[in-house]
Order: C-alpha cells, then structure tokens, then sequence
C-alpha cells in the first residue's frame, strides 16, 4: 500500500467487499488478508479516496492510493436528477460535508455560513432555537418569500429545513442562478438547496455512533453603569428638564447604599450541549437500507431556558428486478422549546442582553416613597426560597422600573417550565423507478415518487399567579401587586397536511462524442390545514393547561380558527447536451398552475437556458498540462414568486373593528375603554389579473482548475424582479384604502468569487485553503410613490406608512426605513445631524437659521440639518441615512492533517454593513419607555454624555424636547466584523488500536465555537443583526446572545 510517490501507508484499512473480513496495513504499508481469487478489496485512508480492487486471482497486489481531491467527474444533484461536475453549465456550489460537519452544527443554516459564495447566512439569534436568515444573491422581493427552498432526497419541503438532523446530510449542493433554479419555476426565486441524506451502501452492515458535548458560556457582556452612576443620570436628566424625581430612591443620600443588581450575571448561566447520534446502514446486491436516529439538548444562556430535538430516519431500497427498483423513506421529528427564547420584557422585538443591560440595577426602595422613610433591600430570592421584588408595578410611572412583575428573575423562573411551543413533524415517502431501456448507448427510465406530510405546531402559555415577598420592619411580608395574582393560559395549534407526487421520464444517449440527456415530467400537491387559538384567565393551578377548566368561563376566548387549501400542479422538463466533452447546452421550461391565483392568471411560465465551453478539452490545449480544467459558462432564466398568496384572490368577507363610538360626554383617551365598539364587515377589493413576481437572471461564470492543487470559480449576475407583490394605497373617495396587486421592481447584481487550495505535501501532512465571498449591489428600479416601513411594537411592519405604534411608545421611529427608486430596498429613512449645540450663542445662531416644526431645543442636543434649504426642521428634511446590505461577505476555511491530526479553522466576516441600531440609541439615552422604564446607561455612554461643552452624544433628558432619539444617523453605525467561529483539533485513532475491537474508525476531537467577534459595534452587542424580515435588514433591537461554547465529541464507526 502506498501513495502517489511511492511513499507507505501506514493503517489504511482493507475489508473483503461485501464480508466482514479486513486488516490494516503495517509500518511498511503491507498487509494480508485471506480472500477467494474472485473477491473485490476495499482500501480506505484518511485523506485518500477510497478504493474497490479486483484480485482476480493474484496472490500479490500493490495499491496505489490518491489524494481524496474533488474530480470532475464528481456527480452533482441538480433538480429532478445528477449531471457530471464538469457537464454543469449553470452557477452550482457543492458544499464540502467534511469541512461543515467540523462545526458540529445544530441545524442546516449552521452548516451552510461560509461554506457557498453568494449565499449570506445570518444567525437570527443565539437561542437554543435559534434559525438562520439565508439570502442567495441579495434580496428580490419586500412582501414574498425570501428563503430559498429546500429540496431533500427530491422532494420540496418548503423554505425551511431546520428540522433535519445535519448528521443524517450525505450531500448539499446550491442552485444558484436561474438557469439552475427554473426547474422548479415559481419557487426558485431565491436559489434552491439540493439535500441527499445517508442511504445505505452494498456491504456489511456499519454502525455510527456520535456524541458531542458542549459547555456554552456568555461571550461578552455590555457595561452599563451602576446603580449609583444610574441614579446619579436620573438626577442629572431632571435637572436638565427643570423637574424633580419621583422616586425617591433615586436621591444623592442613598448613594453608596442601594444594592447593585447585575442583571446580564444573574439571568444567565454557563449552559450545557449535548447532541446524539446513532445510525445503522448496510445492504446486499439488491437492498440496500439505513436506519439513523439523533437527540439535541441545547439549555438556554438565560436561565431556565432550553431546547431539545429528536429525530429519526428510516430509508431502504431494493432492486427488486433488473428494470425495477423500489424504496422507501421514513422521517420523525419532534422539537420543543422552553421558557423564554428571546425577549424578557412587554415588547415583543426586544432581546433578552439587551433587555437585561437596560433595567435598572437595584430592586430596592423607600415604603410608600416617603424621603427618608423605610429603606427596603430586596432580594431576588430570600432564604426560604421565595421571590422578593421591587414595589412599583409595571405602569405606576415610576422612573427605576424592571418591569415583569418586578423580579424578571422570578418570572423567568416561574414562567419557564409553563411556557412551552412544540413542534411534530411525519414525512413518508415511496418511490419506484422503472427502467426501460439500458444498452451502451442508450438509457431509458422513468421515476414516480409520492410524498406525504404532517407537520404541527402547538404552543401552550401560562402566565401570572406571581406571589412576592419582602422583609419589611423586620418581617417577610407578601406584596401584592397588579397583574399578578390571576393564572392566565395562552394556547394555539397549527396543523396542516401536504400531499404530493412528482413523475418523470428520463432518456440519455451517450457515445464517443455526444451525450444527450432529455427529461420531462409533472408534479401534483395538495396542502390543507387548521389553525386555532384560545385563551382564558383565572386558573386554580399553573399545572392546568386546558382551557375548559378556567375557574371564571366569562373570561374565555375562542379566538380564532381557519381552514387552508391549495392545490398546485406542474409541467417541466429540461434538455441537456454535450458535444465532444467540451461545448454545453442546457435548456429548462416549467408551467405551473396554482389555486392561490384567480381562473383569468393561473398559470406561469419559467424558461432557461445556459451554455458552457470547456476550453481546456480543445486541442490546442493538451500541451498545457498545468491546466486541469478552464470552462466558461453564460446562462440565463425565470423564476417566479407567490409570496403569502392564501386567500388574497377571494373576496372573502373581513372584520374591523376600527368603528369606535363614544359616550355623550366625548371622553376619549384615557377614558377610552368607555367607549362601545362595533365590527364593521366588509369585502376587500381583489386584483383579479394577480400574478407571481417575475425573477429574471443573467448569470456569466469562469471555473478554473490548475496545477492539481487549486480551484478557482467566478460568477457575475444580473437578478431583476418585477411585478412585486405590494399593496398599493388608494385614495379614500375610491372607497376602499389598499388593493393587493403586481407593481415595482427590484434589481441585485454581484460578484462571487470561491478559491480553494489543496495541498498533499506527503505522506503525513496536508493542507487546505477555501475562500468564499460575494459583493452585491440591491437596488429598487422603480417603485412610484415611495414605500415606507413603520416598526412597530410586536416586530411587526406596515407597507403603507401609516402611523402605527412606533418601536417604542414615545420613540419616534416610524417610517424607519424606505424602498425609493435608486436606493436599497429598506434603505434607512431618518434625519441628519450637524453636531451638538455647544453653548447658548450656538442655539442662538442655530435657531436663528432654522425653525423648529416641532419640539424645542436646548443646548446638548442635536442640531438637525436643514436638507431642503426652506429653513424649517419637519419631515420634508427626511433623507436615507444608509441601508443593511453588506458590500462584502466572505467565509474563510482551513484544514489541515498532520498523520492521525487534523486542524480546522472557520472564520467569516461582512465587510460595508451599516446598522440603525436602536439598541446604541436605547443605551444611550434616558427618556423612559412604553412601560415607564427608564434605561440604564452602557458606562461610555453615560461618560460621553453631553455636559459643559463636552461630549459626543446629547444631553440627558427624561422629556427629548428635541426628538434626539427619533431615527438619524447619530444612530447608524458601522456593522463590520470577522467572526472566528470554529476551531477544533481531533485525532483519529489509528487502525491498529481499535480494529481488534471490531472498530473500523474512531475520532475524538476538541473545539471552541464562537471564539470571538471583532468589530466596533461589539460595545451595543452583537453586530451579526438579522436579516429576517425584508424591510428589517440591519435593524438591531438587540439579540439574545450567541454563546461561546467549549466543545468535545467522539465519532466511531463499526
């Protein structure tokens, strides 16, 4: 046994296919083994490609073992069947396993970040939940979907595929461009994720077992001020506003007293991971089967918090004759989350280390407020295991609130086994392929695959029954306060179905100089489903969780239900030819039909065509044999998206219960509960010619191979999409407000680059080198009448700029973000500042240039730049301050081996990301929020406060006269980072150790995930902010943190 210069392998396994008889070969690369002289060896090795030999009767063989580099022969899965890597004539990223597979990750956006130009992987969140934002070549559309879709082992399962267990992944290829991505027509608009799981092989049964462990920890924490300095802003923001404080906790005579709470420590704690997995595979000449199952346990940084997913997965396959193959797929999910994932406070978009820094350090306070009275400690648990908490409920005005209940430590405690959202999810399948025609020449067969699924989402929501004690005049005393002490129960369950199969014929002709493959099929799918939700309050235990056994039936709510049906039915087909290895034509079409759609524009058409020419076969290019492969490729296609179409072409009727009448005497706001409201009933106006958006590509690539060792892959695209899904604002008189139709485009175009370096230096060493990356420019084309975004409180937006509930009550950020022709869709939408006022003779001077439309200033605030020249401060003064694309994303992968050593090393970054970020603001500045809570200030902030002249940031104020805190670019910041967020070494036991103990491989390993993150944004959090919603991109609120874990795992094959 040896390598490819001459070199010994030393432990390279050798079985006798299809037994379980092997050995390993010696220091001297030799080996024997007892085998009939018709038996077939197989030879494997780290770092080398595995090997079946022949022995056809020799007594003496020698085995030469290669580099286990990436051929051109490789076979890639595309839609609806596989194609030789170097007959791909479309932009198609396979994803090296191996390489992700090191990172040990929990769910498939994990698995992907960094490892395919073009595709952006943003992680949402660090919960023990937490998904990933995938975008492949930008953003194309504001209101469809954006995700790409997911197609396991063939069969589409939607634009979410965190359900699958990564260790259970064989293969992943990235369809990225539309000559790749029409196939699946209306729901390829943003690239499709080809996912082949583990299927049994011929040979004797294997048996995989993984278990990893994992330690994770807070990776950073952000530094607010104590409970003296937070006190000490109280006092100096009243002063500025003229006003005295009102709680009197607050008074400079407390200073040095009161008892500092660090919130961020006591509402996390080091957490554990633990992740399992078991497989069983194997087969004869005829069936071939495997069995796999996985457990997740992931708990929460913040305490009682946690998550847990299992997993099984069944598939076999038989070739029940020589012209018809059958099989069949089995795959169980079931997840569920505890506690609270994400936000601790009222409003719905916060996170939880945002929120953690925010709230005031101390829980203590003065009975009955009284100046010198009483002085209360409290504590967040008293020693006989009951929860203390602070006096003032959570809208009482009080400046010092902490909100949920006043003790969110014990909430979370109390709240954390009752809240629970589970997830179940059954997908069987059944295929037969039957071939017609095989000869030299020819192949003929046809493949029919139904596909049947259940999922179901249910969620179940106990709050209140809270009972909180403190130690007043020397004894521990219940305090009683609002919303506490009625147990209220929250439910909803989503279950829908989904029935489908997909049919086609496929014929190859192949000799010396053509190779011609046509396929044409259909795909049929059914989904229906119902949801529902209720709720009810006044419950005699937390254990109860059935609505009916409400104590007080009044106060039950049946809340709503639906039933959902669609059907959709499919055409396509697709034909490919090569000539003499090296020119290339690939031609797509599918027509797809959906009910979502009105009868007059049912139906869409999605063309494609591609062309590549391998240079590097030409005849002229023999003599350079340093090339290994140089292919130009050119494509262009339509895909199409139907976005949230469900009932949007039925004039169904719709409630509003936005008729409100009040009482004789008028009263309103405060009084406003007095007032009778009435549900109008009414039948939307409905487009009847509403139709998918239009995707269109340009795709122009290069692949380059050379010297053996490198890789080398360019792409430049072009990506348009018109006839955008929006609702379009009508005048009043019209009779109706909106109206869902087709109007705007959007354009992206881009750059993406992947290199990648391989080198065997010998025998014992080797190395690898990927670098992945992407530039895109997002830009709206033409929209009309600009489209606004307000932020609303629950993280909800609106498409019409209407003056919902902002971010937070009191904050002025509507319309934080725009889509306007020549700019980014959800480009920021703020005022500009022009510096701090530093003096009276600078407001003087500043208010002698400009008038104030609303509001008054004062010196310390911001001076607001007068962009329209009409010498008035309003919102005609409105610009875009910046937008969330990154103009750079890019991944870095290293490896290497070293004998039984292998070292990994996985690093990406953005590169010209801005962030309008609300968590600098809220930690920034005084004013109190929606549930009177005054923020704590982050330590710089409140040094850089403005006072005497001095300071980079507004004064301090509970009252923001001058609106310093509503959305400008004081508030945008600069978003780019490098992430390390995978090192680990393993070592590979070496075959001479464990194969006497019937182990064929054994490897533990050691890493660190999330290592660390430099950026200048790290003083406000993380600055990986989401990329989930649309017109979100690049709005930090906060983020539950993503933990730094300490990792150690063992994998053994048997």
């Amino acid at each position: 046994m040896k390598d490819q210069t001459g070199e010994p392998i030393i432990g390279a396994t050798v079985r006798v296919a299809g037994t379980n008889t092997g050995t390993v070969s010696d220091l001297d690369g030799n080996f024997s083994i007892e085998a009939a002289p018709n038996a077939k060896l197989q030879v494997s090795y780290v770092g080398y490609e595995s090997q079946t030999v022949a022995i056809a009767g020799k007594r003496f063989v020698t085995i030469v073992l290669k580099d286990d580099s990436k051929t051109l022969n490789d076979v890639v899965v595309i839609g609806y069947g596989t194609m030789k890597k170097s007959d791909i004539s479309g932009s198609v990223a396979t994803v090296d396993k191996d390489a992700v597979m090191k990172r040990v990750p929990t769910n498939i956006g994990q698995a992907l970040q960094g490892a395919a130009a073009g595709v952006l992987v943003s992680q949402q969140d660090g919960t023990p939940d937490g998904n990933s934002a995938i975008r492949i070549r930008g953003v194309g559309t504001i209101n469809g979907v954006a995700s790409p879709l997911y197609v396991v082992d063939g069969v589409q399962v939607g634009y979410d595929a965190n359900f699958l267990n990564p260790q259970d992944i064989e293969s992943i290829e990235v369809l990225k461009d539309a000559s790749a991505t029409a196939i699946y027509g209306s729901n390829g608009a943003n690239g499709v994720i080809m996912i082949t799981t583990k299927h049994g092989n011929k040979g004797a049964t294997h048996v995989n077992l993984t278990a990893d462990f994992g330690l994770q920890t807070l990776p950073y924490k952000l530094k607010t001020g104590n409970v003296d300095q937070y006190a000490a802003s109280i006092r100096e923001a009243h002063a500025n506003d003229g006003t005295n404080i009102f709680n009197q906790i607050w008074d400079a005579q407390y200073d040095g007293k009161r008892t500092n709470i660090d919130w961020q420590k006591e509402m996390t704690r080091p957490a554990l991971r633990q992740q399992y997995g078991l497989s069983v595979s194997g087969g004869g000449d005829k069936s071939q089967y495997s069995v796999s199952l996985g457990y997740l346990d992931v708990n929460g940084l913040i305490v009682n918090s946690s998550y847990n997913r299992f997993s099984a997965r069944a598939n076999m396959n038989s070739k029940i004759t020589k012209w018809l193959e059958v099989g069949a797929d089995l795959n169980y999910v079931h997840s569920a989350s505890y506690g609270s994932n994400g936000a601790l406070n009222n409003n719905g978009n916060m996170s939880s280390l945002r929120d953690l820094a925010y709230m005031a350090p101390t829980e203590d306070y003065l009975v009955n407020n009284v100046l010198g009275g009483e002085y209360v400690h409290v504590n967040l648990v008293n020693p006989d295991g009951t929860y203390g908490t602070t006096y003032q409920g959570t809208s009482d005005g009080w400046e010092g609130n902490t909100a949920l209940s006043g003790n969110p430590y014990a909430s979370q405690m109390e709240n954390g086994a009752r809240n629970r959202n589970g997830h179940d999810r059954v997908q069987t399948t059944a295929y037969l392929d039957v071939t017609f025609l095989n000869t030299k020449e020819h192949h003929l067969n046809l493949k029919t695959q139904a596909t049947h699924l259940y999922t179901s989402n249910h969620s179940n929501d106990m709050t209140g029954g809270h009972h909180r004690y403190n130690f007043i005049g020397g004894s521990l005393q219940e305090i009683v306060q609002k919303q506490d002490q009625m147990l209220q129960l929250s439910f909803s369950a989503d279950n829908s179905y989904s029935l489908g199969d997909q049919t086609y014929l496929t014929y190859n002709f192949k000799n010396a100089n053509h190779d011609l493959t046509a396929m044409a099929g259909f795909e049929v799918n059914k989904t229906w489903g119902q949801w529902l939700n209720s709720s009810a309050k006044n419950f005699a235990t937390a254990d109860n969780f059935d609505i009916s056994l409400t104590n007080d039936p009044t106060t039950k709510d049946n809340g709503g239900a639906r039933n959902l049906e669609n059907h959709t039915i499919s055409y396509f087909g697709r034909l490919s030819y090569v000539l003499m290895d090296r020119y290339i034509f690939t031609g797509t079409i599918r027509r797809d039909g959906s009910s979502n759609f009105s009868s007059s524009n049912r139906w869409g058409t999605f063309p494609s065509l591609a062309g590549a020419w391998r240079i590097s076969q030409e005849p002229f290019m023999k003599n350079v044999k340093w090339v290994d492969n140089f292919k130009l490729r050119i494509g262009w296609g339509q895909t199409g998206n139907a976005g949230n179409m469900a009932g949007k072409s039925i004039a169904a009727l719709s409630g509003n219960a936005a008729y409100a009448f009040y009482p004789a005497n008028g009263y309103s706001g405060a009084f406003a509960g007095n007032r009778d409201r009435k549900t109008g009933w009414f039948v939307p106006l409905i487009d009847e010619n509403l139709k998918w958006e239009t995707n269109e590509m340009a795709n122009f690539g290069i692949d380059f191979d050379f010297c053996s060792n490198w890789s080398v892959s360019l792409d430049y695209f072009i990506k348009t999409t018109k006839d955008l899904l929006l609702d379009r604002q009508m005048r009043p008189s019209a009779g109706y407000t909106s109206v869902y139709t087709n109007y705007g485009t959007i354009k992206n175009k881009g750059f993406e680059f992947a290199i990648r370096y391989h080198k065997q230096v010998n025998k014992d060493f080797s190395f690898n080198v990927a670098l992945t990356g992407s530039t895109i420019k997002n830009k709206v084309e033409e929209m009309g009448e600009p489209l606004y975004n307000t932020c609303s409180a629950n993280g909800a937006g609106t498409l019409d700029g209407s003056n919902v509930q902002a971010v937070s009550d009191g904050v002025h950020w509507n319309n934080h973000s725009i889509c306007a022709n020549g700019y980014a869709v959800g480009s920021y939408y703020g005022y500009r500042t022009d510096g701090i006022i530093k003096d009276e003779a600078d407001l003087k001077d500043y208010l002698s240039k400009v008038k104030l439309s609303e509001g008054t200033a004062h010196v310390g605030d911001y001076k607001w730049k007068d962009l329209n020249g009409d010498k008035t401060i309003d919102k005609s003064d409105m610009d875009i301050i910046g937008n969330g694309f990154p103009s750079l994303n890019y991944g870095i992968n290293f490896g290497a081996n070293y004998k039984n050593w292998d070292f990994s090393l996985y690093m990406y970054g953005v590169f010209g990301q801005d962030i309008l970020s609300y968590s600098a603001m809220r930690l920034s500045t005084m004013i109190p929020s929606d549930d009177q809570t005054v923020p704590n200030l982050l330590t710089d902030n409140y040094q850089n406060a403005f006072r005497n002249g001095q300071g980079s940031l507004p004064r301090l104020t509970l009252v923001d006269g001058n609106y310093n805190m509503r959305c400008s670019d004081a508030w945008v910041k600069n978003g780019d980072f490098l992430r390390i967020s995978n090192i680990q070494v393993g070592y590979t036991l070496p075959s001479l150790w464990v194969h006497n103990l019937g182990i064929q491989n054994a490897r533990v390993y050691f890493g660190i995930q999330n290592l660390c993150i430099l950026s200048g944004y790290a003083k406000y959090g993380d600055p990986e902010v989401g990329q989930g919603s649309v017109l979100y991109t690049g709005l930090d609120t906060g983020r539950y943190p993503m933990p730094r874990t300490f990792m150690a795992g063992v994998n053994v094959t048997f």
